[in-house]
């Protein structure tokens, strides 16, 4: 019979993401989001646990020869897509297409939409 935590890779090996007293602290949704999308990736097989750290580190490392430092969930979300891309989980080309629309504001973020439309018969917080 399999424990809950022995599905769970421990995150201990991944010494300088951020804590507290009780685990892993985000300071943004995303982060969080990115954070459940390797562990969830990692559970189902994709890829090992040793592989994602290696990589993680890669990114770390090379982070530190860079004048300003990169936040932590930045680094992240650059292994993950790194190790995504190598598992042949997402389009190379695609992965490109979707950071450029991001950047040039043309995507919303998850949840958002554009509200330069008429809402017609429906209403949204703003």
């Amino acid at each position: 019979m399999s424990t809950v935590s022995s599905f769970v890779p421990d995150i201990d090996n991944l010494a300088e993401i951020p804590k507290d007293a009780d685990g892993a602290v985000f300071a943004a949704p995303w982060e969080a989001k990115a954070f459940a999308l390797v562990i969830h990736l990692h559970q189902r097989g994709c890829f090992a646990w040793q592989d994602w750290v290696d990589v993680l580190a890669s990114e770390i490392a090379a982070d530190k020869a860079r004048p300003a430092p990169t936040p932590y969930y930045l680094l992240w979300l650059a292994a993950a897509e790194r190790i995504m891309t190598a598992c042949g989980l997402v389009d190379p080309g695609a992965l490109v297409a979707a950071q450029a629309a991001l950047q040039a504001g043309q995507l919303a973020p998850t949840g958002h939409h554009d509200h330069a439309h008429d809402h017609g018969d429906h209403a949204h917080p703003h």
